[in-house]
């Protein structure tokens, strides 16, 4: 069976990252999949998960997403910052879809991590295996 996933191609650096965001990255997709509410609601805890992570930590081809995602979640500084966070307020003010897109960017980084490691999702696998 070929190898689909990049593990093979990535060097030892770069698979030592992905492993050392993974736990981290995962719990933010469980948090996506398993938290109440709409997903501005499911993101606040996600996107939690992730801030105690750096961007050198993550391989260098995800550091740029994971900026974005930061970014993107904490755009609007609470006014209330004793009682509110940043990506709070952040989510009270962004639209849904926008919400969607910052939830679909935090399962691509992870399902990238997963394929550096040699563990690619579904659909990277080939189908005739």
């Amino acid at each position: 069976m070929d190898d689909y996933g990049t593990r093979e191609n990535a060097d030892l650096a770069t698979r030592n990252k992905a492993e050392s965001v993974v736990e981290r990255v995962y719990l933010s997709v469980k948090h996506l999949c398993t938290g109440k509410g709409d997903v501005r609601n499911r993101l606040v805890g996600a996107v939690t998960s992730l801030l105690l992570l750096q961007t050198h930590e993550f391989p260098e081809d995800l550091q740029s997403d994971f900026e974005w995602v930061i970014e993107k979640s904490t755009k609007y500084e609470s006014e209330y910052q004793k009682y509110q966070g940043n990506i709070e307020a952040t989510m009270k003010r962004i639209k849904n879809s926008t919400g969607e897109k910052i939830a679909q960017k935090i399962f691509s980084i992870y399902s990238k991590i997963q394929d550096i490691r040699g563990f690619p999702l579904l659909s990277y696998r080939n189908p005739n295996d």
